[in-house]
Protein backbone atom coordinates (compact mmCIF):
# COMPACT_ATOMS: atom_id res chain seq x y z
CA UNK A 1 0.00 0.00 0.00
CA UNK A 2 1.44 3.37 -0.77
CA UNK A 3 1.87 6.05 1.85
CA UNK A 4 -0.68 8.39 2.28
CA UNK A 5 -0.36 12.20 1.94
CA UNK A 6 -2.16 14.75 2.13
CA UNK A 7 -1.60 16.70 -1.32
CA UNK A 8 0.39 15.94 -4.07
CA UNK A 9 1.39 18.43 -6.86
CA UNK A 10 2.29 16.50 -10.24
CA UNK A 11 4.02 17.21 -13.13
CA UNK A 12 5.21 21.03 -12.27
CA UNK A 13 8.29 22.98 -13.17
CA UNK A 14 9.39 23.59 -9.91
CA UNK A 15 11.23 26.31 -8.83
CA UNK A 16 12.89 25.53 -5.62
CA UNK A 17 14.69 28.87 -4.77
CA UNK A 18 17.00 26.55 -2.44
CA UNK A 19 20.73 27.10 -2.07
CA UNK A 20 21.57 25.88 -5.55
CA UNK A 21 18.34 27.44 -7.17
CA UNK A 22 17.65 24.35 -8.64
CA UNK A 23 14.65 24.26 -11.62
CA UNK A 24 12.87 20.90 -12.05
CA UNK A 25 10.87 19.94 -14.61
CA UNK A 26 8.06 17.91 -14.62
CA UNK A 27 8.43 17.33 -10.79
CA UNK A 28 6.05 16.08 -7.78
CA UNK A 29 5.68 18.08 -4.50
CA UNK A 30 4.10 16.07 -2.05
CA UNK A 31 2.66 17.44 1.35
CA UNK A 32 1.80 16.40 4.21
CA UNK A 33 1.00 17.74 7.83
CA UNK A 34 1.72 21.53 6.43
CA UNK A 35 5.18 20.53 5.37
CA UNK A 36 6.81 19.42 2.28
CA UNK A 37 7.54 15.79 2.87
CA UNK A 38 8.96 14.34 -0.66
CA UNK A 39 10.67 16.70 -4.37
CA UNK A 40 10.88 13.90 -6.85
CA UNK A 41 10.26 13.24 -10.34
CA UNK A 42 7.42 10.61 -9.78
CA UNK A 43 6.22 10.18 -6.29
CA UNK A 44 4.87 6.89 -4.78
CA UNK A 45 2.47 8.37 -2.39
CA UNK A 46 -1.11 8.97 -2.82
CA UNK A 47 -3.65 11.28 -2.17
CA UNK A 48 -7.08 12.48 -1.96
CA UNK A 49 -6.16 15.59 -3.58
CA UNK A 50 -3.59 15.70 -6.59
CA UNK A 51 -3.05 18.85 -8.75
CA UNK A 52 -1.91 18.52 -12.16
CA UNK A 53 0.63 20.98 -12.80
CA UNK A 54 1.46 20.49 -15.90
CA UNK A 55 2.40 23.84 -18.12
CA UNK A 56 2.26 25.54 -14.69
CA UNK A 57 5.32 26.60 -12.45
CA UNK A 58 5.06 26.24 -8.69
CA UNK A 59 7.28 28.55 -6.30
CA UNK A 60 7.69 29.49 -2.76
CA UNK A 61 4.61 31.51 -1.36
CA UNK A 62 6.17 35.32 -1.76
CA UNK A 63 6.83 37.29 1.25
CA UNK A 64 5.79 40.98 1.31
CA UNK A 65 7.84 42.17 3.79
CA UNK A 66 6.33 45.82 4.16
CA UNK A 67 2.35 46.50 4.07
CA UNK A 68 -0.26 48.59 5.80
CA UNK A 69 -3.16 45.95 4.32
CA UNK A 70 -6.42 47.88 5.40
CA UNK A 71 -5.50 50.84 3.81
CA UNK A 72 -6.74 49.29 0.60
CA UNK A 73 -10.02 50.96 1.55
CA UNK A 74 -7.77 54.10 0.72
CA UNK A 75 -6.56 53.09 -2.35
CA UNK A 76 -6.59 56.01 -5.38
CA UNK A 77 -8.34 58.47 -2.49
CA UNK A 78 -5.64 60.75 -3.30
CA UNK A 79 -2.64 60.88 -5.86
CA UNK A 80 -0.01 62.86 -7.20
CA UNK A 81 1.54 64.66 -4.54
CA UNK A 82 4.74 64.36 -2.26
CA UNK A 83 4.60 62.38 0.83
CA UNK A 84 4.12 64.57 3.28
CA UNK A 85 1.54 66.42 1.93
CA UNK A 86 -0.07 63.26 1.36
CA UNK A 87 -0.13 61.87 4.59
CA UNK A 88 -0.71 64.76 6.48
CA UNK A 89 -3.21 66.77 4.22
CA UNK A 90 -4.97 63.74 3.14
CA UNK A 91 -4.30 60.12 4.60
CA UNK A 92 -4.09 61.35 8.79
CA UNK A 93 -7.31 62.85 8.57
CA UNK A 94 -9.12 60.28 7.07
CA UNK A 95 -7.63 57.07 9.36
CA UNK A 96 -8.46 60.06 12.43
CA UNK A 97 -12.27 59.87 11.22
CA UNK A 98 -13.00 56.50 9.80
CA UNK A 99 -9.91 54.43 12.13
CA UNK A 100 -12.00 51.34 13.61
CA UNK A 101 -12.15 48.11 13.62
CA UNK A 102 -14.96 47.61 11.12
CA UNK A 103 -12.47 49.66 8.56
CA UNK A 104 -9.10 47.23 9.59
CA UNK A 105 -11.29 44.37 9.00
CA UNK A 106 -13.00 45.23 5.41
CA UNK A 107 -9.47 46.34 4.51
CA UNK A 108 -7.79 43.80 5.80
CA UNK A 109 -9.84 41.53 3.98
CA UNK A 110 -9.80 42.75 0.90
CA UNK A 111 -6.34 43.03 0.88
CA UNK A 112 -5.68 39.42 2.10
CA UNK A 113 -7.97 38.51 -0.91
CA UNK A 114 -5.54 40.60 -3.66
CA UNK A 115 -2.25 39.36 -2.22
CA UNK A 116 -3.06 35.18 -2.37
CA UNK A 117 -4.88 35.95 -5.75
CA UNK A 118 -1.13 36.96 -6.80
CA UNK A 119 1.08 34.96 -4.98
CA UNK A 120 1.52 36.19 -1.43
CA UNK A 121 1.25 33.60 1.41
CA UNK A 122 2.71 36.00 3.98
CA UNK A 123 2.91 39.51 4.90
CA UNK A 124 4.67 41.76 7.33
CA UNK A 125 1.85 44.57 8.64
CA UNK A 126 2.47 47.85 10.33
CA UNK A 127 -1.18 49.04 11.22
CA UNK A 128 -3.75 49.80 13.70
CA UNK A 129 -5.86 46.96 15.38
CA UNK A 130 -3.72 44.44 14.20
CA UNK A 131 -5.99 41.74 16.88
CA UNK A 132 -8.26 42.06 14.10
CA UNK A 133 -5.65 41.91 10.83
CA UNK A 134 -4.38 38.71 13.22
CA UNK A 135 -8.41 36.89 13.07
CA UNK A 136 -8.69 38.12 9.51
CA UNK A 137 -5.35 36.30 8.35
CA UNK A 138 -6.74 33.20 10.82
CA UNK A 139 -10.12 32.91 9.00
CA UNK A 140 -8.68 32.87 5.53
CA UNK A 141 -5.09 31.17 6.81
CA UNK A 142 -2.77 33.56 5.58
CA UNK A 143 1.00 33.69 7.43
CA UNK A 144 1.05 37.09 8.95
CA UNK A 145 3.66 39.02 11.12
CA UNK A 146 1.63 41.70 12.82
CA UNK A 147 3.12 45.31 14.33
CA UNK A 148 1.03 47.88 15.65
CA UNK A 149 1.88 50.62 15.07
CA UNK A 150 4.44 52.63 17.78
CA UNK A 151 4.27 56.33 17.63
CA UNK A 152 4.50 59.40 19.56
CA UNK A 153 0.87 60.77 18.91
CA UNK A 154 -2.72 58.95 19.95
CA UNK A 155 -3.81 56.33 17.05
CA UNK A 156 -7.16 55.35 16.42
CA UNK A 157 -6.66 52.35 18.80
CA UNK A 158 -4.25 53.34 21.49
CA UNK A 159 -3.43 56.74 23.59
CA UNK A 160 -0.04 56.37 23.63
CA UNK A 161 3.23 54.31 22.83
CA UNK A 162 2.79 52.68 26.19
CA UNK A 163 -1.03 51.26 25.39
CA UNK A 164 -0.07 50.13 22.70
CA UNK A 165 2.66 47.89 23.85
CA UNK A 166 -0.06 46.59 26.27
CA UNK A 167 -2.04 45.62 23.54
CA UNK A 168 0.81 43.70 22.01
CA UNK A 169 1.22 42.37 24.54
CA UNK A 170 -2.09 41.04 25.06
CA UNK A 171 -2.28 39.88 21.82
CA UNK A 172 1.21 37.88 22.12
CA UNK A 173 -0.83 35.90 24.99
CA UNK A 174 -3.60 35.25 23.36
CA UNK A 175 -2.06 33.85 19.86
CA UNK A 176 0.67 32.48 21.25
CA UNK A 177 2.06 29.18 19.58
CA UNK A 178 -0.31 29.81 16.47
CA UNK A 179 1.31 28.37 13.40
CA UNK A 180 0.11 31.15 11.08
CA UNK A 181 -0.13 34.37 13.24
CA UNK A 182 3.47 35.98 14.82
CA UNK A 183 3.98 39.74 16.46
CA UNK A 184 6.39 42.11 15.96
CA UNK A 185 7.63 45.66 17.24
CA UNK A 186 6.89 48.25 14.93
CA UNK A 187 7.76 51.85 15.99
CA UNK A 188 6.58 54.15 12.91
CA UNK A 189 9.79 56.15 12.13
CA UNK A 190 12.71 58.07 14.17
CA UNK A 191 11.14 61.50 13.22
CA UNK A 192 7.46 60.26 14.84
CA UNK A 193 8.76 58.67 17.69
CA UNK A 194 11.12 60.15 20.47
CA UNK A 195 14.26 58.46 21.59
CA UNK A 196 12.32 57.74 24.55
CA UNK A 197 9.70 55.71 22.70
CA UNK A 198 12.39 54.14 20.69
CA UNK A 199 14.57 53.12 23.80
CA UNK A 200 11.37 51.39 25.10
CA UNK A 201 10.29 49.56 21.79
CA UNK A 202 13.79 48.05 22.06
CA UNK A 203 13.10 46.80 25.40
CA UNK A 204 10.04 45.68 24.32
CA UNK A 205 11.40 43.35 22.05
CA UNK A 206 13.90 41.78 23.52
CA UNK A 207 11.86 41.37 26.47
CA UNK A 208 9.20 39.53 24.41
CA UNK A 209 11.58 38.04 21.47
CA UNK A 210 10.02 40.17 18.62
CA UNK A 211 11.24 41.41 15.34
CA UNK A 212 11.91 45.36 15.10
CA UNK A 213 10.24 46.74 12.19
CA UNK A 214 10.58 50.95 11.13
CA UNK A 215 10.34 53.17 8.55
CA UNK A 216 13.71 54.65 7.57
CA UNK A 217 14.90 57.56 5.04
CA UNK A 218 12.25 57.33 3.16
CA UNK A 219 12.89 61.10 1.47
CA UNK A 220 15.58 63.43 1.42
CA UNK A 221 13.31 66.15 2.97
CA UNK A 222 13.09 63.28 5.89
CA UNK A 223 16.35 62.54 6.34
CA UNK A 224 17.63 66.44 5.93
CA UNK A 225 15.71 67.86 8.56
CA UNK A 226 16.41 65.22 11.01
CA UNK A 227 20.45 65.65 10.17
CA UNK A 228 19.52 69.09 11.10
CA UNK A 229 17.77 68.67 14.23
CA UNK A 230 19.77 65.27 15.43
CA UNK A 231 23.46 66.14 14.31
CA UNK A 232 23.59 62.59 12.05
CA UNK A 233 21.52 60.29 9.66
CA UNK A 234 18.68 58.53 11.01
CA UNK A 235 20.75 55.14 10.37
CA UNK A 236 23.44 56.64 12.11
CA UNK A 237 20.88 57.40 14.91
CA UNK A 238 19.15 54.19 15.59
CA UNK A 239 22.83 52.78 15.79
CA UNK A 240 22.93 55.19 18.16
CA UNK A 241 20.31 54.26 20.41
CA UNK A 242 20.71 50.43 20.09
CA UNK A 243 17.69 50.10 17.03
CA UNK A 244 19.77 47.69 14.38
CA UNK A 245 20.20 44.67 14.34
CA UNK A 246 19.89 41.29 12.87
CA UNK A 247 16.53 41.42 13.96
CA UNK A 248 15.71 44.65 12.35
CA UNK A 249 13.57 45.29 9.16
CA UNK A 250 13.72 49.17 8.06
CA UNK A 251 11.59 49.86 4.94
CA UNK A 252 12.17 51.89 2.45
CA UNK A 253 15.57 52.92 2.76
CA UNK A 254 16.00 55.36 -0.03
CA UNK A 255 18.40 57.99 0.91
CA UNK A 256 21.45 56.07 2.09
CA UNK A 257 25.14 57.16 1.61
CA UNK A 258 27.86 54.70 1.51
CA UNK A 259 28.45 54.97 5.42
CA UNK A 260 24.49 54.28 5.78
CA UNK A 261 24.82 51.03 4.20
CA UNK A 262 27.74 49.63 5.96
CA UNK A 263 26.03 50.56 9.39
CA UNK A 264 22.77 48.25 8.03
CA UNK A 265 25.49 45.36 6.62
CA UNK A 266 27.51 45.60 9.83
CA UNK A 267 24.73 45.16 12.30
CA UNK A 268 22.83 42.41 9.77
CA UNK A 269 19.67 44.86 9.23
CA UNK A 270 17.35 43.84 6.70
CA UNK A 271 16.30 46.53 3.89
CA UNK A 272 12.96 46.32 2.06
CA UNK A 273 13.12 47.78 -1.16
CA UNK A 274 9.27 49.17 -1.47
CA UNK A 275 9.99 50.45 -5.61
CA UNK A 276 6.45 51.25 -6.78
CA UNK A 277 5.30 53.39 -3.63
CA UNK A 278 8.45 55.29 -3.57
CA UNK A 279 8.10 55.70 -7.22
CA UNK A 280 4.36 57.03 -6.72
CA UNK A 281 5.25 59.54 -4.00
CA UNK A 282 8.65 60.30 -6.17
CA UNK A 283 10.42 59.96 -2.62
CA UNK A 284 13.63 58.15 -4.58
CA UNK A 285 15.36 55.35 -5.61
CA UNK A 286 16.86 53.21 -2.89
CA UNK A 287 20.23 52.01 -3.80
CA UNK A 288 19.40 48.06 -3.98
CA UNK A 289 22.50 46.88 -6.10
CA UNK A 290 25.08 49.06 -3.63
CA UNK A 291 23.12 47.52 -0.28
CA UNK A 292 23.63 43.81 -2.06
CA UNK A 293 27.02 44.52 -2.73
CA UNK A 294 27.90 45.58 0.76
CA UNK A 295 26.06 42.10 2.47
CA UNK A 296 22.98 44.03 3.62
CA UNK A 297 19.99 41.28 3.11
CA UNK A 298 17.03 43.49 0.77
CA UNK A 299 13.60 42.12 0.97
CA UNK A 300 11.00 43.45 -1.16
CA UNK A 301 7.43 44.81 0.03
CA UNK A 302 4.84 46.72 -1.58
CA UNK A 303 3.93 49.22 0.97
CA UNK A 304 0.30 50.26 1.08
CA UNK A 305 -2.37 50.86 -1.58
CA UNK A 306 -2.91 54.13 -0.83
CA UNK A 307 0.75 54.79 -2.41
CA UNK A 308 1.57 51.61 -4.21
CA UNK A 309 -1.42 51.24 -5.79
CA UNK A 310 -1.60 47.71 -5.31
CA UNK A 311 -0.16 44.65 -3.28
CA UNK A 312 0.35 42.63 -6.53
CA UNK A 313 4.16 41.27 -5.28
CA UNK A 314 5.11 39.83 -9.02
CA UNK A 315 4.66 43.49 -10.43
CA UNK A 316 6.65 44.60 -7.62
CA UNK A 317 9.41 42.40 -8.62
CA UNK A 318 9.36 43.50 -12.19
CA UNK A 319 9.53 46.65 -10.98
CA UNK A 320 12.53 46.54 -8.56
CA UNK A 321 14.36 44.62 -11.38
CA UNK A 322 14.24 47.04 -13.83
CA UNK A 323 14.38 50.45 -11.81
CA UNK A 324 17.64 49.83 -10.33
CA UNK A 325 18.59 48.83 -13.94
CA UNK A 326 17.79 52.39 -15.58
CA UNK A 327 19.23 54.38 -11.80
CA UNK A 328 22.77 52.43 -12.53
CA UNK A 329 22.59 52.29 -16.29
CA UNK A 330 24.12 48.58 -16.47
CA UNK A 331 21.54 46.41 -17.59
CA UNK A 332 23.64 43.58 -15.51
CA UNK A 333 22.57 44.30 -11.82
CA UNK A 334 19.23 42.99 -10.09
CA UNK A 335 18.92 40.04 -11.90
CA UNK A 336 15.47 38.03 -11.86
CA UNK A 337 17.02 35.57 -9.90
CA UNK A 338 18.19 38.17 -7.38
CA UNK A 339 14.92 39.60 -6.98
CA UNK A 340 13.08 36.40 -7.13
CA UNK A 341 15.38 35.65 -4.09
CA UNK A 342 14.08 39.19 -2.48
CA UNK A 343 10.88 38.04 -2.66
CA UNK A 344 11.20 34.86 -1.29
CA UNK A 345 14.27 33.46 0.75
CA UNK A 346 15.35 37.15 1.67
CA UNK A 347 11.91 38.08 2.96
CA UNK A 348 12.10 34.97 5.00
CA UNK A 349 15.47 35.51 6.67
CA UNK A 350 13.98 38.93 7.64
CA UNK A 351 11.74 37.80 9.48
CA UNK A 352 13.71 34.74 11.23
CA UNK A 353 11.89 31.88 8.94
CA UNK A 354 14.36 31.04 6.56
CA UNK A 355 14.33 27.50 8.08
CA UNK A 356 10.56 27.47 7.80
CA UNK A 357 9.74 29.30 4.65
CA UNK A 358 10.88 31.08 1.61
CA UNK A 359 11.74 28.11 -0.59
CA UNK A 360 10.80 24.55 -1.71
CA UNK A 361 12.74 22.50 0.44
CA UNK A 362 11.77 18.81 2.11
CA UNK A 363 10.91 19.58 5.79
CA UNK A 364 9.85 23.43 5.20
CA UNK A 365 5.85 24.58 5.37
CA UNK A 366 4.08 24.08 2.75
CA UNK A 367 3.90 27.59 1.28
CA UNK A 368 3.52 27.52 -2.44
CA UNK A 369 1.83 29.61 -5.27
CA UNK A 370 1.39 27.28 -8.80
CA UNK A 371 1.55 29.60 -11.78
CA UNK A 372 -0.57 28.71 -14.82
CA UNK A 373 2.38 29.12 -18.00
CA UNK A 374 -0.33 28.09 -20.93
CA UNK A 375 -1.10 31.34 -21.77
CA UNK A 376 0.26 34.25 -25.03
CA UNK A 377 2.55 35.96 -22.59
CA UNK A 378 4.18 33.67 -21.42
CA UNK A 379 4.78 31.90 -24.31
CA UNK A 380 7.71 30.47 -25.64
CA UNK A 381 9.25 29.31 -22.34
CA UNK A 382 12.99 29.41 -22.59
CA UNK A 383 13.70 30.81 -19.01
CA UNK A 384 10.91 30.59 -16.13
CA UNK A 385 12.68 33.07 -14.12
CA UNK A 386 12.72 35.33 -16.58
CA UNK A 387 9.15 35.28 -16.89
CA UNK A 388 8.09 35.43 -13.51
CA UNK A 389 10.34 38.81 -13.32
CA UNK A 390 9.68 40.37 -16.67
CA UNK A 391 6.39 39.02 -17.69
CA UNK A 392 3.96 37.64 -15.39
CA UNK A 393 1.53 40.09 -13.80
CA UNK A 394 -0.22 38.01 -11.06
CA UNK A 395 -3.08 36.88 -12.69
CA UNK A 396 -1.52 33.74 -13.57
CA UNK A 397 -1.63 32.00 -10.01
CA UNK A 398 -3.87 29.90 -10.35
CA UNK A 399 -3.67 27.94 -6.80
CA UNK A 400 -1.84 28.90 -3.38
CA UNK A 401 -1.36 26.83 -0.36
CA UNK A 402 -0.01 28.01 2.96
CA UNK A 403 1.00 26.24 5.66
CA UNK A 404 -0.42 22.90 4.07
CA UNK A 405 -3.70 24.05 3.08
CA UNK A 406 -5.04 25.25 0.08
CA UNK A 407 -6.40 28.67 -0.12
CA UNK A 408 -7.17 29.29 -3.09
CA UNK A 409 -7.64 26.93 -6.10
CA UNK A 410 -8.55 27.64 -9.86
CA UNK A 411 -8.74 31.39 -8.71
CA UNK A 412 -11.28 31.00 -6.28
CA UNK A 413 -11.20 31.76 -2.67
CA UNK A 414 -11.30 28.95 -0.24
CA UNK A 415 -11.94 30.42 3.40
CA UNK A 416 -13.78 33.74 1.95
CA UNK A 417 -16.43 35.15 -0.06
CA UNK A 418 -14.18 37.27 -2.51
CA UNK A 419 -17.34 39.47 -3.51
CA UNK A 420 -18.92 39.63 -0.36
CA UNK A 421 -15.50 41.31 0.55
CA UNK A 422 -15.49 43.14 -2.43
CA UNK A 423 -19.20 44.69 -1.42
CA UNK A 424 -18.36 45.60 1.69
CA UNK A 425 -15.25 47.83 0.23
CA UNK A 426 -17.47 49.49 -2.10
CA UNK A 427 -20.19 50.17 0.71
CA UNK A 428 -17.13 51.49 3.09
CA UNK A 429 -15.81 53.79 0.57
CA UNK A 430 -18.88 55.74 -0.16
CA UNK A 431 -19.12 56.58 3.25
CA UNK A 432 -15.59 57.73 2.98
CA UNK A 433 -16.47 60.23 -0.74
CA UNK A 434 -19.62 61.49 1.63
CA UNK A 435 -17.22 62.76 4.33
CA UNK A 436 -14.76 63.89 1.11
CA UNK A 437 -17.47 66.00 0.04
CA UNK A 438 -18.40 67.83 3.00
Amino acid sequence: MPQKADIIIKNGTVVTVDNDFRILENTDVVIKDSKIIEITADTSYSSPKVIDAKNQVVIPGLINCHCHAAMTLLRGLEDDMPLDVWLNEHIFPIEKKFGSEEFVEVGTSLALVEMIKSGTTTFLDMYYYEGVVAKVCKKVGMRAFLGEGIIDLPTPNCASAGETQKYVEKLIRQWKGDPLISFIASAHTPYTCSKEVLQNVIKFAEKNNLILDIHLSETQGEVEDFKNKEGKSPVEYLESIGYLGGSTICAHCVWLDEKDIKLLAKNGVTAVHCPESNMKLASGIAPVPEMIAAGVNVALGTDGTASNNDLNMIGEMGTAAKLNKVRTMDPTVMSAEAVLKMATINGARALKAADKIGSIEVGKLADIAILNFNQPHLTPVYDVVSHLVYAANGSEVDTVIINGKIVMENRIMKNIAEQTVIDKARAFSRRIKDEKKK
